[in-house]
């Protein structure tokens, strides 16, 4: 029997005749046990088919139906006609006595016309009702726990979402959604999986596979004595691997592993505080940072301190391969890429260092130097992505962010905003990680109480008289070194009251050009803060949720700032 749920087995009341559709219910109803008892047989072999179809084959459903038709067809035609041999066709025709009926035996097929509603798996988190959080608000600060996480191949996509539905059985649901006539259904919905009370981090890798971490939400358990030291803890962070067709190939209980793999690993304390997380996959490696607290500082009677956590593992078997890489205490906000060769870490730091840290081959480079006291927390820095640069020869990674334009340091209490936040970029050397010294910009800080000068190239101009700042940047190459540049546009007249003004979209080359200049693109929808957007077709894409009617939304963007919205219900 199929070990995944959302795709059950509908028998109808005649059990000589077994068919298959995809309902949304996740308990089977006494009516299909009771079919299931006496056709097992029948069903596995339609269960067998389901993961066939679900695998991708349609192109060969569509034919098998063509050739039906045409069969059918022929079959009418020929009752006038003498009998004569099968033409070939790929069913089997018996010839029965002359005294009992012909029997047609017709492969069992599944109905392409699959739907799934989002209502029925999951209410998804909602940015335009839960995540206000604009320049001067304190959260703004820190990274944000992943809440619907895309995984795109460019055509179709799978979704991991924190499903707030307090009536499901399940606290995450992993979603596959492919295209369909007039825009995109979902084919797959898994809710019966390993998972814990969040969901950390999702990828794919090329046969379809689809990689997920999840991990406990442990806020307010942890204190000075708990966790005690020394004690690795199961069921804290869990990385689990599915097939196509979602069985588990394995399933990995992290912080006991990082033990075994090092017995003096550092333990996996509240995964995701005061940060984010992210998982990548590539080159046989799985990759997942996140924010963690460390073992208590009695110093400072007990506190525990903040920084990120790396662990990478074997894609095949799950096993842990490096239990640690690039140190950023304080590290406030993460991002992973997969570039070909290895996975690269980019961090926003507050403390050791106070800055934005690349991470690559598991040294760290400083890309940007925050201005302000060591471990302030206030960063007045947001954290964009890192995409590649591909037909340069020096240069080989761009790295998008927002801040400050002006030197003047903020304060935790009563100075928030010193000046407007405008998007930046920086390009990195693909040899020696250094930073393109002719970007045109710079800013001259003081970091941990020294002087430091960036080199930068600003892709947005507001001023300080227009109380304008940009929120949420994300960075997404859309192939021949152009990328697409996503962030959200506010107002804050009085350091206090934020107005969000929309999503704004432009185009640039790969030394920060502007190719489109920016544009508004919505002002109905937010950017998720904790979750990445995306590559789909020649564009880019985000996905957000609507709580009060359950359904999806995709935001699509293509290379001329088109804007379209599909609604996935």
């Amino acid at each position: 029997m199929s070990p995944y749920t959302k795709s059950v087995a509908d028998l109808f009341t005649n059990c000589d005749t077994l068919t298959r559709s995809i309902e949304p219910i996740g308990v089977q109803s006494s009516k299909q046990k009771e079919c299931l008892n006496d056709n097992e047989v029948m069903f596995q072999e339609a269960d067998m088919l389901k993961k066939y179809f679900d695998a991708g084959n349609w192109t060969r459903l569509i034919l098998l139906l063509l050739l039906g038709s045409v069969f059918l067809l022929s079959q009418t035609l020929a009752q006038a006609a003498p009998p004569r041999q099968p033409g070939g066709l790929p069913f089997i025709v018996q010839t029965a006595p002359a005294d009992t009926p012909h029997k047609l035996y017709l492969p069992l097929i599944l109905s392409p016309e699959v739907h799934i509603s989002v209502a029925s798996v999951l209410t998804p988190f909602d940015a335009n009702q839960e995540d206000l959080f604009g320049p001067s608000s304190w959260p703004a600060n820190y990274g944000k726990t992943p809440e619907i996480i895309v995984a795109s191949n460019g055509v179709e996509f799978d979704v991991l979402a924190q499903d707030y539905n307090p009536e499901t059985a399940w606290k995450a649901v992993l979603l596959h959604i492919a295209p369909s006539s007039g825009g995109y259904k979902i084919t797959q919905a898994l809710t019966d999986l390993p998972m814990l009370d969040r969901v950390m981090g999702l990828a794919i890798d090329q046969a379809g596979s689809r990689y997920y971490a999840t991990g406990v939400d442990e806020s307010q358990q942890i204190s000075p004595t708990y966790p005690p030291l020394d004690t690795y803890r199961s069921d804290i962070v869990r990385i689990i691997k599915l097939d196509p067709a979602g069985s588990i190939l394995f399933n990995t209980d992290l912080d006991p592993a990082r033990a075994a793999y090092n017995p003096s690993a550092e333990m996996i304390i509240n995964p995701g505080v005061a940060a984010t997380s992210r998982l990548a996959v590539g080159g046989n490696e799985i990759a997942l940072v996140h924010g963690n607290n460390t073992a208590p500082d009695w110093n400072i009677n007990g506190t525990r301190h903040q920084k990120a956590l790396s662990t990478r593992l074997d894609a095949t078997t799950g096993a842990v391969t490096r239990a640690s890489s690039v140190w950023v205490s304080h590290s406030f906000d993460q991002r992973l890429l997969y570039d070909g060769t290895g996975i690269i870490e980019y961090h926003l730091g507050d403390a050791y260092p106070r800055g934005l840290v690349l991470g690559r081959n598991h040294s760290s480079y400083p890309l940007f130097y925050i201005k302000g006291p060591l471990g302030e927390n206030l960063t007045a820095t947001r954290l964009g992505n890192i995409a590649m640069i591909e037909n340069d020869p020096v240069y080989g990674y761009l790295a998008l962010f927002a801040s400050e334009t002006s030197s003047t340091p903020g304060s935790l209490f009563n100075s928030k905003i010193n000046g407007p936040r405008n998007l930046a970029i920086v390009r990195v050397n693909r040899s020696d990680n250094s930073l393109d010294p002719n970007m045109p910009d710079s800013l001259t800080v003081s970091s941990s109480g020294v002087e430091r000068t960036n080199r930068l190239r600003w892709l947005t101009h507001y001023s300080a008289s227009s109380n304008l700042h940009a929120e949420r940047p994300k960075l997404i190459g859309i192939g021949g070194d152009q990328y697409i540049v996503l962030w959200e546009q506010w107002l804050n007249n009085d350091s206090r009251s934020d107005t969000f003004q929309g999503v704004y979209g432009m185009v640039i080359d790969a030394q920060g050009n502007e190719l489109r200049a920016a544009t508004l693109l919505t002002s109905a929808y937010h950017l998720p803060r904790g979750d990445d957007a995306f590559l789909l077709g020649q564009g880019a894409a985000w996905m957000t949720g609507d709580a009060a009617n359950p359904k999806l939304y995709l935001h699509l963007v293509d290379a001329a700032l088109q804007y379209q919205i599909v609604t996935i219900e």
